[in-house]
C-alpha cells in the first residue's frame, strides 16, 4: 500500500507532479524493456501462426505421401436395379460376376401390445399386483413396481424369449430373434411354437391384460445366397463384403449373372491433388506477404499510459503499423519457402521412373503462365486440369510414383532425389517447423525454452530489477523534498517568529 504523503506544504510546490516527471526521464530504461519484451512476444506470435500455417500444409501433403490413396477404385454395376457396388478396400479382382440366388429376408418377430390404463410414464408406480405370465415364464409383480420396474423383470427372466418395452403409452411384448416359443395351435400346426401368449394373474387392468392374449405368428426370416465370381455367399443382410467391395442386393438374377468391374477413382485423385495444390498456394501466399511487409520503424509498441491517452481505434491502428514487418526477410521461413520450390520442382530420379513423368510440370502441375506480372507469384503452382486428368488415367503407376516414392539410401542427396515430391516436401517441412519452433516454441507446451522465450524471461528479469532500483530513486525523491520542506516550514516558523518580536516593540 503506497504511504499518503502531503505535498507542497511549505514551499507551495506540486512536489508530486515533480517527481512524477522526475521519473518519466528515469523510467526510459524500462520503457525500453517493455517495448522490447512486446515486440518479441508479437514475433513469438507471430512464428507460430506461421508454423500453424506449415502444419496445415504438412497434413495436406500426408494426404498424397502413401500410395495407398493413388489406389482408389470405384465400382460400376451392369445393372444397380439388381446389385448396387461401392469400393471400400482395395480389391484384387478388377470385375465381379454377380448371381444372386436368393434375397435375404429378416425375421419378424412375435408381437402383443396392451393400452396401459392412466400411467404417462414409465418411471410411475403401476398400483398392480400379481403374476404376470409371459411366454410360459411367470413373473411376480408387486404394488410398489413402476412401469420401468415390470420391463426389467421381464427382459431379466431367464428363457423368456420376449423382451418389453413402453411405447406411446402401450406395454409392448415382442420375440426375441430365434427365441423358443410355447403358444400351440391345434387348428394351426403352420402357427405352432411361432407364437406366445402374455396373461395377467390378478387384476392386470391398470397394465390392459384383462385377458390372456396371444401375440401375432412370428415369420422366419432367411439368408442371403448370392454367387461372386463363382463363390457362394451367404448372410443375414442383403449388403455382403468380398474383396474390397461392399455389394447391396437388390433383386434376384438367378441363371443371369451381371458383371461388376473397378477402375481407378480419378476423380477422387485428381481431387486429392488439386486439395494439395489449393494449400500450398494458399500457405506460400500468408508466409509471403508476412516476410515481404513493410516496416514502420518510427512506430513502436505502444505502453499502457500512452494507449489510454489515445482513442481506441488510433492505438490499434499505431499499434498495426508497430507490428508490421516484424518477421521481414525473415531467414528462418524465406529458407523454408527456398527448400519447398527445390523439393517440388527437382526431378525424381530413381531406376524405373519414368523420365516423361518425373515432374510436376510433366504431369500438368507447373508455374504462372509466362507474362509481364507472372514473377509476382512467389512460387504459386497452376493445374492443367486436362493434361493432370489424362496422367491420372492413362499413367496412373508413373503419378503414384512421382509423389509417393521413398528411398531407403542413407547418403542425403541420393535420398532427396530418389523420394516422391510428397515425401521430400513433408521432410522439408518437418524441418522447417523444428526451426520455428526452436525460435519460438510452441502454444502447446507448458516449458518455453525456445530463443525468444529465454529472450522474454530475461528482459522480465531486467523489468524486475528497474522497478526496484526506480523504487529506490523515486523514495530518494521524496526524501529530498520533504527534507526541503522541513527547512522550508522551519525558516517559515522561525520568521514569524522575528516578526512578532519586533512588532512587540
Amino acid at each position: 500500500m503506497a504511504p499518503i504523503r502531503f505535498t507542497g506544504m511549505a514551499s507551495g510546490l506540486d512536489t508530486e507532479k515533480m517527481i512524477k516527471d522526475l521519473m518519466k526521464a528515469q523510467r526510459e530504461p524500462v520503457n525500453r524493456l517493455v517495448r522490447k519484451k512486446q515486440t518479441d512476444e508479437w514475433k513469438r506470435d507471430t512464428y507460430r501462426e506461421m508454423n500453424t500455417l506449415l502444419d496445415e500444409l504438412r497434413k495436406s501433403v500426408e494426404m498424397i505421401r502413401y500410395s495407398s490413396n493413388f489406389k482408389r477404385k470405384v465400382a460400376f454395376s451392369e445393372n444397380d436395379g439388381i446389385v448396387a457396388a461401392k469400393v471400400v478396400g482395395t480389391p484384387q479382382y478388377s470385375s465381379f460376376a454377380v448371381e444372386v440366388k436368393q434375397l435375404a429376408k429378416a425375421e419378424m418377430p412375435a408381437g402383443v401390445d396392451f393400452k396401459v390404463q392412466g400411467i404417462t410414464g414409465k418411471d410411475q408406480q403401476a398400483d398392480v399386483s400379481g403374476t404376470l405370465i409371459v411366454n410360459g415364464k411367470s413373473i411376480t409383480i408387486e404394488e410398489s413396481d413402476s412401469i420401468s420396474k415390470i420391463i426389467e423383470k421381464v427382459n431379466t427372466t431367464s428363457g423368456v424369449g420376449v423382451e418389453a418395452k413402453f411405447v406411446d403409452g402401450k406395454l409392448i411384448f415382442t420375440s426375441t430373434s430365434g427365441a423358443t416359443l410355447t403358444g400351440t395351435d391345434n387348428l394351426d400346426p403352420t402357427r405352432d411354437k411361432n407364437f406366445f401368449t402374455v396373461e395377467f394373474l390378478g387384476d392386470g387392468s391398470k397394465l390392459g391384460i384383462t385377458s390372456s392374449k396371444d401375440s401375432s405368428t412370428r415369420s422366419a426370416g432367411r439368408d442371403a445366397i448370392v454367387h461372386i465370381n463363382g463363390i457362394e455367399h451367404t448372410s443375414k443382410t442383403n449388403t455382403i463384403s468380398f474383396d474390397g467391395v461392399d455389394f447391396t442386393l437388390k433383386a434376384s438374377n438367378e441363371g443371369s449373372a451381371i458383371n461388376i468391374s473397378t477402375k481407378t477413382d480419378e476423380e477422387s485423385i485428381f481431387n486429392m491433388i488439386k486439395g494439395f495444390v489449393d494449400k500450398y498456394n494458399e500457405v506460400i501466399d500468408k508466409i509471403n506477404k508476412k516476410i515481404s511487409e513493410p516496416k514502420y520503424r518510427s512506430y513502436k509498441p505502444l505502453l499502457d499510459e500512452e494507449k489510454e491517452a489515445l482513442p481506441e481505434k488510433t492505438a490499434d491502428k499505431m499499434e498495426a503499423m508497430a507490428k508490421s514487418g516484424i518477421l521481414l526477410r525473415d531467414p528462418i521461413l524465406k529458407g523454408a519457402l527456398d527448400q519447398m520450390r527445390y523439393a517440388i520442382s527437382t526431378p525424381l530420379k530413381v531406376d524405373g521412373v519414368n523420365e516423361s513423368f518425373n515432374t510436376l510440370s510433366k504431369i500438368g502441375i507447373g508455374g504462372p503462365p509466362s507474362g509481364k506480372y507472372a514473377y509476382q507469384e512467389n512460387g504459386k503452382l497452376y493445374i492443367d486440369e486436362t493434361k493432370l486428368r489424362e496422367s491420372i488415367r492413362n499413367n496412373g503407376d508413373d503419378v503414384l510414383k512421382l509423389f509417393t516414392n521413398f528411398s531407403k539410401s542413407d547418403d542425403a542427396a541420393t535420398k532427396f532425389s530418389e523420394s516422391g515430391v510428397a515425401e521430400r516436401l513433408y521432410s522439408q517441412l518437418t524441418k522447417a517447423m523444428d526451426k520455428v519452433t526452436k525460435e519460438a516454441g510452441s502454444s502447446l507446451s507448458t516449458v518455453d525454452d525456445s530463443v525468444i522465450g529465454r529472450n522474454i524471461k530475461n528482459t522480465n528479469k531486467e523489468i524486475d530489477l528497474w522497478e526496484d532500483r526506480l523504487k529506490l530513486i523515486e523514495d530518494r525523491y521524496w526524501k529530498q523534498f520533504t527534507a526541503m520542506e522541513k527547512a522550508m516550514a522551519k525558516f517559515q516558523s522561525q520568521g514569524n517568529w522575528f516578526a512578532q518580536m519586533f512588532g512587540q516593540q
